[in-house]
């Protein structure tokens, strides 16, 4: 997936997943400056009953991923 981020030029920004979610990672533009684009990946989730949930957090704002249960 992936997370655009709007900033001015010149504003630099980080990103991060959260660490406790190792099925969870960013790929691409874990930093930048001004506009740019944060790419991730999941890996598949084997659990048949139970989504679940990670957050990746851009320059302070968090974007939140849910991933459904195996069908």
């Amino acid at each position: 997936g992936t997370v655009s981020v709007t900033a001015l030029s010149g504003c630099n920004w980080t990103a991060s997943a959260s660490k406790d979610d190792k099925w969870i990672k960013i790929t691409s533009g874990s930093s930048g400056s001004g506009n740019g684009t944060v790419t991730y990946s999941v890996s598949a989730n084997k659990d048949k009953k139970n989504s679940r949930s990670a957050t990746i957090t851009v320059a302070g704002k968090s974007h939140t991923v849910t991933q459904d249960a195996k069908q």
